[in-house]
């Protein structure tokens, strides 16, 4: 069987739940979402002179109902959502958890373009009065300054970004659900395994694509895949991959090191390739080269490209031929 590529999506590609219950429906829709990526890989590659994809050499799971489920059974369940105003509350243990973690993206967002809190709190929140010296000390989780910084590293990236601060906020949710809670992570990893098992019962090659929080899903799932399946390139797109929190909840990742390049990513230069595009606030924290540890010299490379319709839209990533050449390649070794 030809190598297939396996495109991982992010977050937010729930149906409504009148499309979840009609399965031809859902189909439909799953259907779409796979060739809106299809489309724009297409693109780029004719662009550059090359052939269109098949459709058949695409794998798509679709977890994005499995993970909208799991969130509203926890909340269903007694689990709150990590608001920032938990900050100043006794949250649960789990919870808490949650809110660390969503803080903690948020913060490595904002200091990545600069966040200065003093500066910033002096015209958006004037009363706190935090000074130099407040900030040099390391402010506990739980202190009284906390909260304002948080919410002024908010602001600071709605108003750099142009990124309204419910999206960011509902962006931060998703991530700390899936690095924090094991169960979550794993239903969403069962989804993209199930498909791709189903698909390639046999194994077989693969080139693996991941979007936004599909590229975590997508670093995650390499360090479970059998012997059986060989990659032949990983690709991240719009990827939260160089948020320090993000790294420490990595599978596989030891304490005290760098996470490492999965083993499974080929051992030649620029077997990983990492897109992104200046503006996608997911994608802040970049390039990712230097963050991991290599293999060989030059294993994981960056591309910086500019996204016409939206800096997070993964049909202009694939769109770039710079990043869709690369795909094709790999696929044809």
């Amino acid at each position: 069987m030809p190598t297939a590529v396996l495109f991982v999506h992010g977050r937010s590609q729930a149906s409504d739940d009148e499309i979840a219950r009609d399965p031809e429906r859902l189909a439909a829709y799953v259907l779409a979402k796979k060739r809106k990526w299809l489309a724009g890989l297409s693109k780029g590659l004719i662009a550059a002179g090359r052939s269109a994809l098949d459709e058949s050499q695409v794998v798509f799971p679709f977890y994005g109902n499995t993970f909208a489920d799991a969130i509203k059974d926890f909340e269903a369940n007694g689990g709150r959502r990590p608001e920032l105003e938990m900050l100043s509350t006794d949250a649960e243990a789990e919870e808490a958890k949650l809110v660390r973690t969503k803080v903690a993206a948020l913060l490595d967002a904002a200091d990545a373009i600069g966040y200065d809190p003093v500066k910033e709190l002096s015209y958006t929140d004037p009363g706190v009065g935090l000074t130099p010296r407040d900030v040099e000390q390391e402010i506990g989780f739980g202190d009284a300054l906390k909260l304002p910084i948080v919410r002024g590293a908010l602001q600071f990236l709605s108003r750099k970004t142009g990124t309204p601060a419910l999206i960011i906020e509902r962006f931060l949710d998703d991530v700390a659900y899936y690095l924090e809670l094991e169960d979550m992570r794993d239903k969403v990893l069962s989804v993209v395994e199930r498909d791709l098992r189903e698909t390639l019962p046999t194994g077989g090659d693969i080139v693996v694509v991941g979007h936004s929080l599909g590229s975590i899903v997508a670093y995650d799932l390499l360090t479970r895949l059998p012997p059986s399946q060989k990659v032949r390139m990983l690709v991240t797109a719009g990827s939260p991959l160089g948020f320090p929190i993000v790294q420490k909840n990595l599978l596989g990742k030891q304490p005290g090191r760098k996470p490492a390049v999965p083993a499974k990513v080929p051992t030649r230069p620029a077997a990983w390739l990492n897109a992104y595009d200046v503006l996608d606030i997911v994608a802040l924290v970049h390039p990712l080269a230097g963050m991991f540890e290599e293999s060989v010299p030059g294993q994981l490379i960056d591309e910086r490209t500019h996204n016409p319709t939206g800096p997070h839209a993964i049909e202009d990533y694939l769109a770039d031929p710079d990043i869709a050449v690369p795909i094709s390649s790999a696929l044809q070794e």
